[in-house]
């Protein structure tokens, strides 16, 4: 069959079977583990696509589940399982519905799952200057996060905080790479990687995922503010059907060989 246009395509499979793997895995400079690191560990002989990650602009959710979910349905393959790392579980759960319309609902297994919110875009904004901080002098990093810190501070909603963040890392990082010599070209990049990433953010919180996470396993790192470890105890309860614990930071979930092996297990139960 032909390239599916909307997904990048991490394991081809001459099986009928399809898994589809939900996250922003093409965020420049990326430092987390990915369901690159994870799908190589994987023994079934399922096809594996990734969702391709949209470029920035005012769509939507939908406007991506449709995209995502054309090319599955034209490709005429089952899926088996849909995989959702931390906002991508939102989108998860959006394809798991949207697919679920043609065929029998797939499994959905979610890797710390997270719904957006104004302090997970902030969170986001530290980390890119963070990143950006060794090609700054403190002074800069500093005003850098204190601006970050006023914008959170000022309660905008999601879609006008994202763009004052994204233009503050802009503001900072254009000259901190300019200065190293980076050519014009390659700084756009990689800063337009993070406006991009902030905006599938925004548009993620569109969707309500509960429904679809209540029937999920959730695999869950230990890191206190990452997924299902930022509720109480009294919503935590109940928001996925099955939870499995690993003592892994963050962005170590998707490479680590255990995990693997668990969500081997899960899609071995499925066949049964």
């Amino acid at each position: 069959m032909e390239q599916p246009a909307a997904f990048n395509v991490l394991r081809g499979s001459s099986t009928a079977d399809l898994i589809l793997a939900s996250d922003f895995a093409a965020t420049t400079g990326r430092t987390v583990g990915s369901f690159s690191d994870l799908i190589p560990r994987l023994k079934t002989g399922y096809a594996v696509w990734e969702t391709r990650p949209p470029a920035p602009g005012d769509r939507s959710a939908d406007d991506h589940l449709d995209r995502w979910a054309a090319d599955v349905r034209a490709s005429g393959l089952t899926v088996r399982a849909v995989l959702g790392y931390c906002v991508g579980s939102v989108f998860g759960a959006g394809l798991v519905e949207r697919v679920s319309a043609w065929q029998e609902p797939p499994m959905l297994i979610v890797f710390d799952p997270e719904v957006p919110h104004p302090a997970l875009l902030h969170r986001h904004y530290l980390d890119a200057v963070t990143a950006l901080a060794g090609f700054m002098t403190a002074a800069q990093v500093e005003a850098a996060r204190r601006e970050g810190d006023v914008a959170l501070a000022e309660k905008l909603a999601m879609t006008e905080l994202a763009k004052v963040l994204s233009d503050l890392v802009v503001a900072h990082g254009e000259p901190a790479l300019t200065g190293i010599g980076l050519a014009a070209d390659r700084s756009a990049e990689l800063l337009g990687g993070f406006r991009a990433f902030l905006s599938y953010l925004v548009s993620a919180a569109e969707l309500d995922p509960s429904r679809g996470w209540a029937a999920a396993t959730a695999i869950t790192s230990a890191t206190e503010h990452n997924g299902l470890n930022t509720l109480p105890a009294d919503r935590r309860e109940g928001a996925v059907a099955r939870e499995i614990l690993f003592d892994l930071p963050h962005p170590e979930l998707l490479r680590d060989p255990d995990v693997a092996a668990a969500v081997e297990g899960l899609l071995t139960e499925r066949e049964r």
